[in-house]
């Protein structure tokens, strides 16, 4: 996990089940490669004001939380109990570099040690219920 795993949006790219996955994978949001249809047309990837601003990630835009972020943030914070701004917050306070280190911690099995996966109730290496 580094500096390149946060996503505009704020998602960590290596907890997606995408990245995580053996066949297939998922090069993630900011690195070139195979990823999921969905990734390559993503509005909030290439939103206009990002491109315009030469803006990385969408917490230093003027409209943030813009209406593509707040509802992809209500999907998340629902379906996997993960808000992007908070996300993105916390990295307007902290700095990426430090937010990277605590998703680290934070997203690491308890049981066997490897990286959770956001989509997932259990650890899909050891399938212990991950505690998040």
């Amino acid at each position: 996990m580094n500096n390149a795993s946060i996503a505009p949006c704020g998602v960590n790219c290596d907890t997606c089940i995408g990245f995580q996955r053996y066949k297939n994978r998922c090069a993630g949001c900011n690195n070139s490669g195979n990823k999921p249809y969905h990734c390559t047309v993503c509005s909030i990837k290439q939103c206009a004001e990002k491109g315009d601003n030469h803006i990385l990630l969408c917490n230093a835009c003027l409209k943030f939380p813009c209406r593509r972020i707040k509802d992809l943030d209500k999907r998340y914070r629902t379906k996997y109990g993960v808000s992007l701004i908070e996300n993105l917050n916390t990295i307007k306070e902290i700095g990426l570099t430090q937010f990277v280190e605590l998703e680290k911690g934070k997203w690491k099995c308890s049981n066997c040690g490897q990286l959770l996966c956001v989509h997932r109730d259990t650890c899909i290496n050891c399938g212990i219920l991950k505690a998040i």
